[in-house]
């Protein structure tokens, strides 16, 4: 089941973060200051209230328990851009969950925002990730040397994206639903 996340879930989700801390802080700053109720609702909060570019945080559950989920964020809806990310628990992976909750979301992109270009963005080291986006039809544009500091290391980070109907193919869109959707 995937279903939005709001600063209510707050408990849950710093539950689900500091049960596997150390796997989603690899590659990701956030697991680090959410691993409590205060910092979960602190995270959640612009997602809920769509601010500062971010559109929704959403969770997957299994069995009852949160497993992971993506968001949508650097939203810029003058230039129909913006960023899907993912995360996946140990216990997740390997399941299908993390590619059912990028094609949902990339629907909501595509038919509630009217995107025109999703970007996708890991770690070089993050293989798994990169993988992913890949299966989904994400075409690597390039490598930004040194961009992203995590934990003092300074990391290169891949740019994949989606542009147009590219969008439509990856979330399993067989035929346009509404205005042309170049």
């Amino acid at each position: 089941m995937l279903r939005r996340l709001t600063t209510a879930d707050a408990e849950a989700f710093a539950a689900h973060v500091e049960a596997d801390l150390e796997h989603l802080g690899a590659y990701l700053p956030w697991p680090a200051r959410t691993a409590d109720a205060a910092g979960a609702a602190d995270w959640l909060r612009p997602y809920e209230h769509a601010e500062d570019g971010r559109v929704v945080a959403a969770g997957a559950w299994l069995e009852g328990r949160l497993a992971g989920g993506g968001v949508l964020f650097h939203h810029d809806a003058a230039q129909a851009n913006m960023e899907l990310g993912i995360w996946m628990t140990t216990g997740a992976e390997g399941r299908g969950v993390a590619a059912a909750v990028c094609r949902a979301l990339l629907r909501l992109a595509r038919d509630e925002l009217g995107a025109r270009r999703l970007e996708w963005r890991s770690a070089t080291a993050n293989v798994r990730s990169r993988r992913l986006a890949q299966r989904l039809g994400f075409t690597h544009e390039g490598t930004l040397r040194s961009s992203y500091v995590l934990r003092g290391e300074r990391l290169d980070v891949d740019v994949l994206s989606l542009v147009g109907t590219e969008i439509d193919a990856a979330a399993g869109v067989t035929a346009p639903t509404g205005p042309a959707r170049a």
